[in-house]
């Protein structure tokens, strides 16, 4: 593509899509665009409608005979989850098939609102535009179309809002609309930034709506009334969601939903309502949670990274090995943490990472206050925000000065340092990339001796990791038998590896969300990378498990973050698990 000069005026989010309106005297269509916000955050996507109007007075200014060099432009908004489109600063870059830059200017997106009289003439006409050039479904158009004309609707007896829940990045919706399951239904907010139609609903049974439409002489079509869907997050109070009927050509308001405070649920509520309606009795399928809860659990705009560190006691050699232990929201795990440094072997330093806001002063205070009695090298680091397992075992690595990383959960008790000895020079050895450790419950069973991952039914058949023996008494070893086994893989809990294959393999993904399943990919791609993943089995350590994870939301929330987790892992390794 050749632009020889080119200008986008005005922007919109609309139903999904961003709507760009400008100009080019070039010859080609643009073919992408990026975005990208002030603090560095990049979206990018391709064009996927152009259309071409008459800009009289630019062609005139270039001297083009031509006058359809207005453009109404098309692209998909997903690409850009994360940023913060509407009313941010921006910078708008337009790229060629080649991927060369052809233009760039600084930019803002607008937010279109619906009224009694449609949407103001000068943000409709470009949506006008690329509804005519088929960058909607004809259902999503036509209702697009209806708003545009200033359809206004109001609530009425045909609809009903139980609750609406904020999760993450969007809300779910959930209520009631008279024959939903035999319905052609569009759900658009007033601002057209998102609509749901079609396979984007679930419906489910609501006998008591039939009974009350039989009651009132309402034809009853079926019994399948109750309707629940996921949307984008609505950042103000008392928006409104129209519903529309869509008949082959016309569209029908149905009426609107008011998702008013009074009607707010907590996310457990919501996400229980999403499993039982969208799987039954079963979690819901892979592809549906990937539809419906992933945009929601994760389309949260990116906070910028920022940490500081408090180094409590210097250390007077270097260390051999770096503990590094996020605290998540049970500061009261400290003290055991603190008494509990004598137990590791020489050589080692501690590198606490407090990931919650909500605790940093306590924790912060607790190690000043007891500065004089620590003997061993100790930093805090004091995370800007709450990031996660992954990335706040990244900045405890960051920090950390060893050539040996020990990633340690705060709930771990250390009666028996033998085990950090055995798993040191197993790796100093070459034998393993990653050791881990039998761990056991305060009663002296098992909670974790190795991991194998198998398929799970309760996962719609995915691979999940599954713990051998957890809850039971540990078998006996043998005098004669290996103190390290090799094993598939080993919990986060306690893991051990070598900084520089840590570093080359990249880390734990950042990309699976709030803790599960990032040891079981490190554990694989350690394993595709040539070496093996060890466990020593010499005992001396316990693990109350998950004591920090039951803060970071209820069954519900736990379980959809899991589930969604296992999802990421299996498109990444179901392949090579499967052979």
């Amino acid at each position: 593509m050749t632009v020889e000069t080119m200008f986008i005026d005005s922007g919109v989010v609309v139903a999904g899509k961003i709507v760009l309106t400008g100009w080019t005297v070039g010859e080609d269509d643009p073919v992408t665009f990026r975005l990208e916000t002030s603090d560095g955050r990049v979206g990018e996507a391709g064009v996927e409608c152009c259309v071409r109007f008459d800009r009289a007075d630019v062609a005139e200014l270039y001297g083009h005979a031509a006058i359809d060099v207005g453009c109404a432009i098309g692209i998909a908004v997903e690409p850009f989850a994360g940023l913060d489109l509407v009313g941010a600063p921006l910078t708008l870059t337009v790229l060629d098939a080649a991927g060369d830059i052809v233009h760039a200017q600084a930019f803002a997106m607008a937010r279109l609102v619906v009224g009694p009289d449609g949407v103001a003439a000068d943000q409709r006409w470009p949506i006008d535009l690329v509804i005519g050039g088929a960058l909607f479904a004809p259902a999503v158009a036509r209702a697009l179309q209806w708003g545009l004309d200033g359809g206004c609707a109001v609530e009425t007896p045909h609809i009903f809002l139980d609750s609406w829940a904020r999760v993450g990045g969007g809300v779910i919706v959930s209520g009631w609309i008279e024959n939903a399951a035999t319905r052609q239904l569009v759900v658009l907010t007033d601002t057209l930034d998102a609509a749901r139609a079609g396979s984007d609903l679930a419906t489910f049974d609501r006998p008591d709506v039939a009974d009350a439409m039989r009651r009132r002489g309402a034809a009853v079509e079926t019994s399948h009334h109750g309707f629940l869907t996921t949307l984008p997050l609505v950042d103000r109070e008392n928006a409104l969601l129209f519903v529309l009927a869509d008949h082959g050509g016309r569209v029908r308001p149905l009426g609107a939903l008011v998702l008013a405070a009074d009607r707010i649920d907590s996310v457990e509520n919501a996400l229980n309502n999403f499993t039982t309606h969208f799987g039954g009795g079963a979690l819901p399928s892979p592809a549906v949670m990937v539809r419906h809860v992933r945009p929601l659990l994760t389309g949260q705009s990116a906070p910028a990274v920022t940490h500081e560190v408090l180094r409590l006691r210097e250390p007077t050699a270097p260390p051999r090995l770096s503990v590094i232990v996020p605290l998540y929201a049970r500061p009261f795990l400290l003290r055991a943490i603190l008494a509990n440094q004598a137990a590791y072997p020489a050589g080692t330093e501690f590198i606490y990472v407090s990931d919650d806001p909500r605790q940093h002063l306590v924790v912060r205070n607790y190690l000043m206050d007891r500065r004089g009695l620590i003997d061993r090298p100790t930093t805090l680091v004091i995370n800007g925000g709450n990031y996660g397992f992954s990335v706040a075992n990244a900045i405890g690595a960051r920090v950390a000065s060893a050539p040996l990383l020990l990633f340690q959960n705060s709930d771990v008790w250390i009666e028996d340092g033998q085990a950090l000895t055995v798993a040191t020079a197993e790796l100093d050895r070459g034998r393993f990339g990653i050791v881990g450790f039998r761990l056991l419950y305060e009663d002296d069973t098992l909670q974790h001796d190795g991991m194998v991952l198998r398929r799970g039914r309760h996962v719609h058949d995915l691979f999940a990791a599954e713990h051998l023996g957890k809850g039971l008494p540990p078998e006996p070893i043998a005098a004669d038998a290996a103190m390290t086994i090799g094993v598939p893989a080993v919990t986060g809990a306690m893991m051990m590896i070598a900084r520089d294959w840590y570093d080359a393999l990249g880390g734990f993904d950042p990309g699976y969300v709030r803790g599960d399943f990032e040891d079981a990919d490190l554990c694989l791609r350690s394993v595709a990378g040539g070496r093996p993943v060890g466990l020593v089995r010499t005992g001396g350590m316990r693990h109350l498990e998950r004591q920090s994870l039951v803060h970071s939301g209820g069954d519900a929330l736990r379980s959809a973050i899991t589930y969604l987790n296992c999802i990421r892992f299996n498109a990444r390794w179901h392949e090579d698990l499967a052979a």
